[in-house]
């Protein structure tokens, strides 16, 4: 008899049809809704294998709902705090995550997204739909360009480097922090320069976050970083919602006291019940909003989805998944994620 695979939300066609070659598969097929609580607490009994999104949480009720035929639990997610690995792990279910798979998409995001705001493009796209755009003179919709203007990345990681050459290639300088410092080698073929936090705020034309959601991180910049900020900067942010204070940011751009920001992600997002951004946020106009898509470019989503499929496939053959979360099942230590938190 074929293991059956339940996914509750659609994801890359080429991914179903190669996991259908070793498994019944069934797919919750609304993409203008949620699964609902009690729609998947349904759909999950009598599955052996269950494919986890990050909007849709796992809690020990839905594994335990799936149970006794459960047998693995592969999420398309790095790091899936929405999956109840604890339980998981108490009940011998072996739960997968992916490798970090993002980082060249995730930086061609941000970059898009910084030069969006910084040249007021979602702003100028209404103006012309609504029909404002009545006259053509020098001051009548001021921008700024990004060549020669200095770029601070918060968390110089795999991402922030990414977004480090794409942001040279058009003119820009580089400065940066993170919680330990490159060698002189190190930022000399990189071309950055090392601030302290403090420093690169007051420094940078735009500050573009990228840092890991650690207990560090949550809540780093509020109102005193924000406000040594320029007038005339740019915050961007791709990394984690909880890295900013929404209500503060939301009253620095209010006053005017920095020029805009450009934001992928946000404090509260799902599973939360009402996720989003602070209300405020979405009506200044010197906002870019987006809802979390700095990994959604279509190729990049399809080799996720494979990856997650190869787990699958490995737990069905009964041999140890490549990207296993909680080796503990399998008789090994348990693995060291260090003070990730998201």
């Amino acid at each position: 008899m074929r293991p059956k695979v339940f996914i509750p939300q659609p994801i890359p066609e080429v991914a179903v049809e190669r996991l259908k070659q070793v498994a019944e598969v069934e797919v919750f097929p609304h993409v203008d809704r949620v699964i609902s609580r009690e729609e998947l607490l349904k759909s999950v009994r009598g599955k052996n294998y269950l494919y986890a999104m990050a909007e849709i949480p796992f809690p020990a009720e839905v594994i335990d709902a799936a149970l006794p035929d459960l047998k693995g639990i592969a999420a398309m997610y790095i790091f899936p705090k929405f999956v109840d690995i604890k339980t998981a792990t108490e009940r011998g279910i072996p739960v997968t995550g992916i490798p970090n798979m993002l980082v060249e998409t995730t930086a061609e995001f941000t970059f898009a997204l910084l030069i969006g705001t910084a040249w007021r493009l979602p702003e100028g796209d209404r103006l012309l739909r609504e029909r404002q755009w009545k006259q053509y003179q020098s001051m009548a919709f001021l921008t700024t360009r990004i060549y020669d203007k200095t770029l601070g990345i918060v968390g110089l990681g795999k991402i922030g480097k990414a977004l480090a050459k794409r942001a040279q290639g058009c003119g820009m300088r580089i400065i940066y922090t993170k919680r330990t410092r490159l060698s002189p080698e190190e930022e000399s073929q990189l071309k950055v320069e090392w601030r302290e936090l403090e420093d690169l705020f007051r420094e940078a034309d735009i500050v573009a976050l990228t840092p890991t959601l650690t207990p560090s991180s949550k809540g780093l910049v509020g109102e005193r970083l924000l406000s040594l900020m320029k007038p005339t900067a740019i915050l961007i942010n791709t990394s984690r919602g909880a890295v900013v204070d929404e209500k503060a940011l939301y009253k620095a751009l209010k006053e005017g006291r920095i020029k805009g920001a450009g934001l992928d992600v946000f404090e509260r997002e799902f599973p939360n019940p009402d996720p989003g951004p602070f209300p405020g946020l979405l009506e200044l106009p010197n906002v870019v909003v987006t809802p979390h898509i700095g990994s959604a470019a279509r190729e990049t989503r399809e080799a996720m989805a494979l990856r997650t499929v190869e787990n699958l496939e490995a737990m069905i053959q009964g041999r140890r998944p490549p990207d296993l979360l909680n080796p503990e099942v399998f008789g090994e230590p348990p693995r060291d994620t260090g003070d990730r938190i998201g």
